[in-house]
């Protein structure tokens, strides 16, 4: 007979096992809700969109792998990440605007988080908000008005350090997030 802590903690695991499917069958929806509004509603075509992008985030001596929803591109620009979350919105603000940072060589403009309920749309070179709701996720026209007007600058490599280390953060309490772990399109 099992002893009362074997059986808790199987207990235990089954609870968080139940806990990741939900929150990728979650993941799942919202990913194909931003899908189809971005090809939809904000005027982006397939060439326009990258998804489910892995990048390699080197610090120090170790790399390790990190991972964005949505990479929209123009005029083969990086100009926004999308990443799609199954918690609240402004826990995943600071993730999705480090990965903007870290992930090509210069910071991606326009950073998007959303769950199936709303998105924030933030500056990725600033970390401001930019907007609130799925209306302000920008089309793409607005997102080519971004990009003419915004001077991006590669980041410090002190600052781009620290931003590699609040990615990793937070892709390890990804909280029934999976991040990159099955392949995806690498960088």
């Amino acid at each position: 007979m099992e002893d009362e802590f074997v059986v808790r903690e199987k207990k235990v695991l089954s609870i968080i096992e139940h806990e990741i499917e939900d929150g990728e069958a979650m993941n799942s929806a919202v990913r194909h809700l931003a899908e189809q509004l971005l090809l939809g509603e904000k005027g982006y075509v397939p060439a326009d969109i990258r998804k489910h992008v892995v990048f390699d985030v080197v610090l120090g001596v170790e790399t390790v792998r990190s991972s964005v929803d949505f990479l929209v591109s123009l005029d083969n620009k990086a100009a926004m990440v999308v990443k799609c979350a199954a918690g609240s919105l402004s826990s995943r603000e600071r993730h999705v605007v480090a990965a903007a940072r870290v992930l090509g060589g210069l910071p991606v403009p326009v950073a998007v988080v959303m769950d199936p309920m709303s998105a924030v749309v933030l500056d990725g070179v600033t970390g401001r908000i930019m907007g609130e709701g799925f209306g302000s996720i920008p089309t793409k026209a607005q997102l080519g008005d971004v990009l003419a007007r915004t001077v991006i600058a590669p980041i410090a490599p002190e600052k781009l350090e620290r931003e590699k280390r609040v990615l990793l953060a937070f892709d390890a309490i990804r909280c029934c997030i999976p991040q990159g772990a099955d392949g995806g399109v690498a960088i």
